[in-house]
């Protein structure tokens, strides 16, 4: 009974996340942390998880001269994006878009339902600016 109630305490521990005893399996740490995760992403809100997604691009946008904000998410879980800086005015800007930014939110946030930019410059436009040549 004792060594059930250890066994116990440290699970409890684990889960608190303040430390591994040694003597507990891999897979049971493995699996209270993949919960902790799960339950800080489940409270995480819309926003928050496409603000994330596009995180992971902004590095390449800023290499450029570029960045994106979420202007708005609808009732319906539309994302609406507007592209700032270069990106505003790139002739690539349609691929961007397209291959990354939707890309990105669409596998991150599954409860996206579409992903839209509020101003794409047409490649065609005069207007339209190549990404510089770095």
């Amino acid at each position: 009974m004792s060594n059930l109630r250890v066994r116990y305490c440290h699970i409890l521990v684990v889960f608190v996340g303040v430390v591994r005893p040694k003597n507990i399996h891999f897979k049971i740490f493995d699996y209270l942390y993949i919960l902790q995760s799960l339950n800080s992403i489940k409270s995480m809100t819309l926003k928050e998880k496409v603000e994330q997604a596009l995180d992971t691009l902004r590095p390449y946008l800023e290499t450029d001269g570029g960045n994106v904000s979420v202007e708005e998410i609808t009732a319906d879980n539309v994302v609406r994006l507007k592209l700032l800086g270069a990106c505003a005015s790139c002739s690539m800007s349609i691929m961007t878009f397209k291959a990354g930014l939707e890309q990105a939110i669409r596998k991150a946030v599954p409860e996206i339902t579409a992903v839209e930019a509020i101003n794409l410059t047409d490649p065609d436009s005069p207007d339209a600016t190549l990404p510089p040549v770095n």
